[in-house]
């Protein structure tokens, strides 16, 4: 993958009109019938205008254009995808811990997590369906069922895992190396060919893997996999693989050695093609070997323990122990360089360094000659090749994707055979309840094992959409919110999920207010910090959005907190979107009582003289309060005359909330409490008929309901 630095461009590169026609002139045949649609439709025009913008950076700072056909371009609207933004995705570790992990064997993010993956390419769709979650039904029940069908069969999970594990690593280089052409006539062209001739190379080692791809897939059952199978037998590849084996030697393939690699690009065609490129041959292996001759002579003269190392940019190059180092077998000291070495820098371990000679750097610049004729004249015999390759690059593609998909699948499938709890395949609705039971954190459940995490259940609907969860630190609330986080996620991007069953509601967005913090570099407090988060949260929810929102308003004064939690809580209550709230503010609680779709859930803690026992169990209500801070203190080393004290003052603020709470206790206010239970129990029912219309029986129960609430409403 390039990499590309951050670096503004003018205003002028985002015309849309440009980007249209530079985008439709590097697009394959295939995407170019979608662009000249979205070119009529105003709403692309965005993003026509970043596209063009990226190909102008290209050309302007790295010196290469793309060429004719050499890309496939897909127009995708943004409903596609679940909207996630960086703090959620920092918040919640999707691909990047919070802190350093001390044990690089445990997974600490959901991408570390579910990353099985064998290809370049594979791992890179991973990340994007994690930070970008599909939202489509039918296409998320087709990745539901391949899953299924590979963790049905292990020896085809198996076989796919071994034919994944033969293809090349760096997959998604096939096409670059085609379709990238140097803009710019001084530009060295060695690296842009040797990334051609390594593209064709990659693209022969892939070709010739897809006949054992075809076959370990022929028996599959699921659209997905039939697709997949299907485009790795297509006839087409069979052709390019006899172009490309007619000019490449058999025995060439890729390498990540520098060197290597450079060897087999310049040896890449079969020999007898060209004379002068059998002359160019045979110069490189004259001067690597003089180079190779040299070093030893070195070692023996000056009896230094030398090593010859190869570096793309710069060549052949020297490595010795730092001169005044004692050796290993303990005896004298290194000696000091000797006057012709000119040392170049200094290796990261601090007791190596590296150096070169005026002879070398010679002989280096003659084999870099020798190079780039062997590669020029590579070029102009693989140019009919390329070309017929050129010509296939939308079916090229297509397989890479297919290969992509097909890896991150077998990855999901890896993580549920391996995974210490069982998983379940979750049942997506466009409109529905998210319901979750016994879902676990998956990464908690890694690090802890699945005997020590205690698994909690969730219920949001319609007639239950915001949950108040109130309990001590660290009794389980904020692990509880990234855990329900993490399973729609999940669900999302097409794997099974952590529970005994789950059923999941498309999501929009995913909005949380996770962790308190300040920002130096904006000089931002945590209170603004907390409040641009939460105002980010209410303007960008929907009724289909998730919201996690853990301990808002705590950052300023009590009274100022509880007022803005309301009144947040208030807005997203009308809104109806589902919403998680953790909080110590007990006020909070009344809501409940205001509203019949918000509920009020604790975490169960036992206190004693012994301390504390956290159960980590989510229980309807609200959590009796038993001073927990105050049984803390003492245990930290708190002085006793505070804590005494602070025992009494807590007394009178219980007496005081007490005395409020039985004012608001009388006739009135309880059958006002009875019209919200009823009108709760006739949401239920609604949306019951909704989801399940066979197995509801509305009338019944409306006529139940209807007994009930009589009796309840004449109650004296």
């Amino acid at each position: 993958m390039m990499r590309l630095s951050r670096k503004s461009q003018p205003q002028g590169s985002f015309d849309d009109t440009k980007g249209s026609l530079a985008v439709q002139q590097c697009a394959t045949e295939q995407s170019r019938a979608e662009l000249e649609e979205a070119t009529q439709r105003t709403a692309h025009y965005l993003a026509l205008g970043a596209a063009g913008a990226l190909l102008a950076y290209l050309q302007q700072e790295k010196h290469m254009v793309l060429g004719a056909g050499s890309v496939h371009v897909s127009i995708v609207s943004p409903a596609s995808f679940v909207h996630i933004d960086s703090a959620t995705v920092d918040a919640l570790e999707l691909v990047k811990p919070l802190r350093a992990a001390k044990q690089r064997s445990k997974a600490t993010t959901l991408y570390n997590l579910l990353n099985h993956t064998k290809t370049a390419c594979g791992a890179t769709l991973l990340r994007a369906n994690i930070l970008q979650p599909l939202t489509h039904v039918g296409t998320l029940n087709l990745r539901y069922e391949a899953v299924e069908e590979v963790l049905a069969s292990e020896e085809m999970h198996m076989d796919i895992a071994q034919a994944l594990q033969a293809l090349p690593r760096d997959l998604d280089k096939v096409c670059r190396g085609l379709g990238m052409r140097a803009s710019s006539p001084k530009k060295d062209p060695a690296q842009r060919i040797g990334a051609l001739v390594q593209s064709v190379i990659l693209v022969k080692e892939t070709l010739s893997a897809m006949p054992g791809l075809a076959k370990v897939l022929a028996p599959a059952q699921s659209e997905l996999l039939n697709a997949v199978g299907s485009s790795a037998a297509h006839p087409v590849f069979a052709g390019l693989a006899a172009a490309i084996s007619a000019v490449l030697d058999e025995d060439v393939q890729s390498s990540k050695t520098p060197f290597v690699s450079r060897m087999q690009q310049c040896f890449a065609v079969k020999t007898g093609r060209d004379s002068f490129l059998d002359l160019a041959r045979a110069n490189f292996c004259r001067i690597s070997e003089d180079i190779h001759k040299l070093a030893a002579a070195y070692s023996e003269q000056f009896s230094l323990n030398l090593k010859l190392q190869y570096a793309a940019k710069r060549g052949f190059y020297l490595s010795m122990p730092k001169p005044g180092t004692p050796t290993k077998q303990g005896g004298p000291e290194v000696p000091p360089l000797p006057k012709d070495f000119i040392q170049v820098d200094a290796m990261r371990s601090r007791s190596t360094v590296t150096c070169t000679t005026h002879k070398l750097n010679a002989l280096n610049s003659r084999l870099s000659d020798a190079s780039s004729d062997c590669l020029v004249l590579t070029e102009q015999i693989l140019e009919g090749t390329v070309a017929t390759v050129c010509r296939e690059m939308d079916a090229l593609h297509c397989l890479i994707n297919g290969i992509a998909l097909l890896d991150v699948l077998q990855s999901f499938a890896t993580v549920v055979n391996t995974a210490h709890g069982s998983y379940v395949r979750p049942k997506m609705s466009e409109k529905g309840p998210l319901a979750i039971v016994e879902g676990r954190h998956p990464l908690m459940e890694q690090l802890q094992g699945s005997d020590e995490f205690v698994p909690n259940d969730t219920y949001l609907a319609d007639c239950s959409s915001f949950h108040i969860i109130s309990g001590p630190n660290m009794a389980g609330k904020s692990t509880y919110l990234r855990q329900v986080a993490m399973i729609a996620v999940m669900a999302h991007a097409g794997c099974f999920v952590p529970a005994k069953f789950a059923a999941v509601q498309v999501m929009d967005r995913l909005l949380t207010r996770l962790g308190s913090s300040d920002c130096i570099e904006h000089n931002s407090s945590s209170f603004l910090m907390e409040m641009q988060e939460t105002a980010h949260i209410v303007s960008a929810a929907t009724d289909r959005s998730l919201i996690l929102i853990d301990e808002l308003g705590r950052s300023t004064s009590t009274a100022d907190g509880i007022a803005i939690a309301w009144a947040v809580s208030e807005e997203l209550i009308g809104l109806g979107a589902y919403t998680l709230f953790a909080t110590h503010f007990t006020a909070l609680s009344e809501l409940a009582e205001l509203y019949p779709n918000a509920k009020l859930w604790h975490f169960s803690v036992e206190g004693s003289a012994q301390g504390l026992h956290y159960g980590h169990k989510l229980l309807p209500g609200q959590h009796q309060s038993a001073h927990y801070g105050l049984l803390l203190a003492p245990v930290v080393g708190v002085l006793e005359e505070v804590t005494q004290e602070a025992y009494r003052i807590a007394e009178l603020v219980e007496q005081a909330d007490s005395k409020a709470a039985s004012r608001s206790a009388t006739a009135e206010a309880e059958e006002l409490r009875a019209v919200y239970s009823m009108a709760h129990r006739v949401m239920c029912i609604a949306q019951a008929a909704r989801d399940i219309p066979d197995g509801v029986d509305v009338r019944k129960q409306l006529g139940s309901l209807k007994r009930e609430a009589m009796r309840v409403l004449r109650r004296e």
